[in-house]
């Protein structure tokens, strides 16, 4: 069995901070700590929060498709569990920092997270192929009326509560946090279309059909880049450059 990658699980924490501090980015600071953690051989469909990743590219690299999303992993994460290959999780965490001004909001990233979750399932429940290079499965990008409103019941109960989290605190003398959960609210409201069902439906429906495009385009295209890399390392090998940087 070959072990085609290694990845951290990793926890992410971080401390309280004033209204003063979260406003100023680039004083942000994010620490991930390993938590439970074994590092372990699987071809389960693990969650890769971030990490390390090595690979045996003896085949060529498994395919990984572009979407705005921002679940690009998740192809992986199926195919890594046919036969034969492995996942190898080790104690080992890597950081990064991001400017706070490009990050989206709570409201537009919940969005995110609920197409995903969709597509995910999707995919999932309709993989008809895994090979070395690439993994095909057979969902079109249809979403019902039924995927919808569960998505919606989801996320408007979640705007009740923020919304009735906001009359406590505005009862309880706490008006900062009422000023926090009130734009929350409002823009849980706009980012998921005023939770109207036909208009979510339609814009829901634009989406998956935009991004089940891009991804059934770039896994037919992947395996052909892979042959032409090939044939171009025995024709004459790829193009080199030597870094030229300066020693300190």
């Amino acid at each position: 069995m070959r072990a085609c990658s290694i990845q951290a699980i990793v926890h992410r924490t971080g401390t309280k901070d004033s209204k003063r501090d979260r406003q100023r980015g680039d004083d942000e600071r994010v620490v991930y700590v390993l938590v439970n953690f074994r590092p372990a051989l699987t071809n389960k469909n693990w969650r890769m929060d971030c990490g390390v990743a090595a690979y045996d590219n003896t085949f060529g690299l498994p395919p990984f498709f572009p979407t705005r999303l921002r679940f690009e992993d998740y192809i992986f994460r199926l195919w890594v569990q046919q036969d034969g290959v492995a996942a190898a999780h080790v104690d080992a965490a890597q950081t990064h920092t991001k400017s706070a001004y490009m990050r989206n909001s709570p409201a537009a990233e919940i969005f995110n997270e609920e197409l995903s979750n969709l597509l995910k399932r999707k995919i999932k429940s309709t993989v008809t192929r895994l090979d070395d290079l690439t993994i095909a499965f057979d969902y079109d990008g249809e979403v019902t009326a039924e995927d919808a409103d569960q998505i919606l019941a989801k996320i408007t109960a979640l705007h009740a509560r923020a919304v009735a989290a906001a009359a406590v605190a505005t009862t309880a003398s706490r008006p900062e946090r009422a000023e926090e959960l009130r734009p929350f609210a409002a823009s849980l409201e706009k980012a998921f279309y005023s939770f109207e069902p036909d208009f979510f439906l339609q814009n829901v429906l634009r989406i998956v059909d935009d991004v089940i495009t891009l991804i059934k385009s770039s896994l037919e295209l992947w395996p052909t880049l892979v042959e032409i890399g090939y044939f171009q390392k025995h024709r004459g090998g790829l193009p080199r450059v030597r870094v030229q940087n300066q020693r300190l």
